[in-house]
């Protein structure tokens, strides 16, 4: 069945929901990789759909498709695939439950993973804690897209994902298959990865029928308010009600740099005021034209104070506003023109390093 570069590593099989894989040797490319095929060749189509998925996505979190094996008809017989070496989710489990950080780092890869996939037009449809691994180097990296859908439009007639991750609305007959369906998908492995013990809400069938599933931060302690308010949100059982999963992303990822960005504000040769963790508040103030005072708040530089005429980028400061990564702060009224005074700010934005 394979073609002869690749060698059976050993002749175990490792049987999934409706696929199997077994570890091969690329001999042309001398690394360890893994066949996927279908038990049942009646299911192929699955194997079509892992196809399309894996060859739209374009992620560090997604796993990597090698090559398509095809009869010697042109039948597509399987696929090689990357092998994950690292942690699998009961490691990852354990990971979370150690530290907020833990859960943030893994939460926000596989959140990165969902965003790269729906970029790509791509609905995976079967996010959960099994469908996840990190690579031998240490990056999470989502698998398994036999059920996955490349047409937004698509309508099931059957609910063929893993019951406790799918989302109330796939209960409805000839269901529409859409993003926010991964959301909620991904709302449910966050609390799995928090804890043994889910709510009784989600094991209903339809899940959340006598009620809300509880918060997060029942069962996980030191996340910021604003990672509580995503994962929460993942799980309303209205699709509208969920954030996507660029929000997501962006929301854990801030979390994951907090107090780590540098703002620095330079006026003519030689004022500069800096402002970062440890020095998180400055007052600028030129006689007879404005103060602006500036507080970094761990993940933004905001404006809590102002007088006079001030602005950023030609608009009004108000109090409030944030600061961009770069701009202007003129101080003077229009009416004053060569009169005015100049402040030019820019900021570090910390990449997340996972």
């Amino acid at each position: 069945m394979l073609p002869p570069r690749y060698v059976l590593s050993s002749g175990a099989v490792m049987p999934g929901g409706f696929g199997a894989v077994v570890a091969v040797h690329d001999s042309f490319l001398d690394r360890d990789v893994l066949f996927k095929y279908m038990q049942d060749r009646g299911n192929n189509a699955q194997l079509l759909n892992e196809v399309q998925g894996l060859s739209k996505a374009r992620s560090k979190h997604v796993i990597e498709i090698y090559d398509v094996v095809k009869s010697a008809d042109g039948n597509l017989l399987g696929i090689i695939i990357e092998q994950l070496t690292g942690k699998d989710h009961p490691a990852l489990c354990l990971d979370a439950r150690r530290s907020a950080n833990e859960f943030l780092r893994i939460a926000y890869q596989l959140a990165t993973a969902i965003r790269d996939l729906h970029a790509a037009g791509v609905v995976h449809r079967d996010i959960k804690l099994a469908n996840m691994r990190q690579s031998a180097s240490g990056v999470l990296k989502l698998f398994d897209f036999g059920l996955s859908s490349v047409d937004s439009g698509y309508c099931t007639l059957l609910n063929r994902g893993t019951l406790l991750y799918a989302a109330p609305e796939l209960y409805a007959q000839g269901a529409q298959i859409l993003p926010e369906m991964d959301l909620y998908a991904f709302g449910v492995t966050c609390w799995a990865l928090a804890s043994d013990n889910l709510p009784a809400t989600l094991h209903e069938r339809p899940p959340q029928t006598s009620g809300r599933t509880p918060s997060i931060s029942t069962v996980l302690t030191g996340l910021d308010p604003s990672v509580i308010d995503i994962i929460d949100r993942c799980l309303s059982p209205n699709p509208l009600q969920r954030p996507s999963a660029q929000e997501a992303s962006d929301v854990l990822g801030l979390n994951l740099v907090r107090s780590r960005h540098r703002g620095r504000f330079v006026q003519g040769l030689r004022e500069v005021y800096e402002l970062s963790q440890a020095n998180p508040f400055v007052r600028i103030s030129i006689a007879g034209k404005g103060t602006l005072e500036v507080q970094y708040d761990a993940f933004a530089f905001k404006v809590v104070g102002q007088t006079g005429d001030v602005f950023i980028n030609n608009a009004t400061a108000t109090v409030g506003a944030l600061l961009p990564e770069a701009c202007v702060l003129t101080f003077g009224s229009p009416a004053l023109q060569a009169g005015r005074s100049y402040v030019s700010f820019s900021s570090s934005h910390p990449e997340v390093v996972v």
